[in-house]
C-alpha cells in the first residue's frame, strides 16, 4: 500500500480548497491549525495517513485544552482535521471507517452571553461621528486645506451608520462597491459563504453616502489621486481595511465613553442590530436572512449569546410554521 505523507496531503487540500475557491482566510485558518496538528504527530514520530488514530486526534485537542485554550478554539482545529480527513476520504485515499474523526465530537462549549451597546451609547457615538464632520480646519497651504480630515470624517460617520443600520459584516462594508448602494436598500456581493443578499438602509445612510461621495470627489480630484472603485477608501486611494475601520470605532466609542466592559468593535454593532430586530418582533427567519447565516441553527445560537429574555421563543413568535392552526 502507498504510503501518504501527511505535509504532502495537508499541501495537496490547501491547492484543493484554493480550487474551490474557498475564502483565503478559510484556507490560512485551516493550514495554520493542521500545522500544529502534524506538529504533534511529529513529536509521535508520525508523519503518513494510516498511523494516525481516533486517540490522537483527541490527544490532540486534549492538549490545548489543558493548555487552557478556549472551547471555541479547540473546535476550530477540530473543524479543519475534520475537514482535512474528509478529503482524503473523497479522494479515497482512506476508506470511510478509517476517517479517526468519525469518533470524535465536538468540545462542549461554554454559553458566553455578549453584552452589546446600549441605545444611548449608540445615540452618542453616531453624535460624535457627526460633530466631527462639521468640523472646520483652517488653511495652512496649498497641501493643507483640511480636504482630508473632511474626507476622513464623512468616511467613517458613513462607517458608523451602515454598521448601525444593516448589522453587516464589517468584510462584507469593506468590499461595498458605489452600484451596491441604493436609497433604501444596499446589496451584498459574495458574501460569508459565497452568498449574495439585500438589505434595507434608511435615507439617513443614503443621505450621508451622497455627502460622503461629493466630499471624496473634492478630496481625491483636487489632490489628483487615483482611487479605487471601493466605496470606502484610504487617503491614498486604496481600498479601507477592516483593521483600519476597527481602529477608528474603537476611537469613536471611547470618545463617547461607551462602557469599558464592552468590546468596542464591528462586530459589537451587528449584536446591537440583532437586539434591535428581536425586541422590534422580528422573526428568526427574518434575522437569518438579514444577518447572511446559511443555517437557522447559527441563528439561534447567535441568539442565545445575545443578554435578552427569551430571545429564542420571543424571534420564533411570528413564524408561519410555528402560528400554523
Amino acid at each position: 500500500m502507498e504510503r501518504l505523507l501527511l505535509k504532502d496531503l495537508v499541501e495537496e487540500l490547501a491547492f484543493s480548497d484554493r480550487a474551490r475557491g474557498l475564502a483565503p482566510k478559510t484556507i490560512k485558518k485551516h493550514g495554520k491549525s493542521l500545522s500544529l496538528f502534524l506538529k504533534f504527530l511529529e513529536e509521535k514520530n508520525i508523519d503518513s495517513l494510516g498511523m494516525v488514530t481516533v486517540s490522537h486526534v483527541r490527544g490532540f485537542l486534549i492538549k490545548n485544552i489543558e493548555e487552557g485554550k478556549a472551547e471555541s478554539y479547540v473546535n476550530s482545529h477540530l473543524r479543519s482535521i475534520r475537514a482535512f480527513f474528509r478529503y482524503c476520504v473523497d479522494e479515497n485515499y482512506m476508506r470511510e471507517k478509517e476517517n479517526p474523526c468519525l469518533y470524535v465530537k465536538w468540545v462542549k462549549e461554554r454559553q458566553v452571553v455578549i453584552n452589546t451597546f446600549s441605545d444611548d451609547e449608540v445615540k452618542q457615538m453616531l453624535k460624535y461621528a457627526k460633530q466631527r464632520t462639521f468640523t472646520n480646519v483652517k488653511r495652512k497651504d496649498k497641501y493643507h486645506l483640511g480636504l482630508q480630515t473632511k474626507f476622513t470624517n464623512e468616511r467613517n460617520y458613513l462607517l458608523l451608520l451602515i454598521l448601525v443600520d444593516t448589522g453587516l459584516r464589517i468584510s462584507e462594508v469593506m468590499n461595498l462597491k458605489h452600484y451596491h448602494l441604493e436609497e433604501s436598500q444596499i446589496k451584498v456581493e459574495n458574501g460569508k459563504g459565497k452568498k449574495d443578499r439585500v438589505v434595507h438602509c434608511s435615507p439617513t445612510v443614503y443621505k450621508a453616502y451622497l455627502k460622503y461621495i461629493r466630499v471624496a470627489n473634492n478630496f481625491f480630484e483636487y489632490y489628483e489621486i487615483t482611487r479605487d472603485e471601493y466605496v470606502f477608501l484610504t487617503k491614498n486611494g486604496k481600498q479601507y481595511s477592516y483593521i483600519s475601520a476597527e481602529r477608528e470605532i474603537k476611537k469613536i466609542g471611547v470618545a463617547s465613553d461607551v462602557n469599558p466592559n464592552i468590546r468596542i468593535s464591528p462586530h459589537t454593532f451587528r449584536h446591537y442590530f440583532t437586539q434591535k430586530l428581536v425586541r422590534n418582533g422580528a422573526d428568526i427567519y427574518m434575522i437569518q436572512k438579514l444577518l447572511g447565516h446559511a443555517s437557522i441553527k447559527t441563528t439561534e445560537v447567535y441568539l442565545r449569546s445575545l443578554n435578552i429574555d427569551n430571545s429564542i421563543e420571543r424571534a420564533v413568535k411570528h413564524s408561519p410554521l410555528q402560528t400554523i392552526k
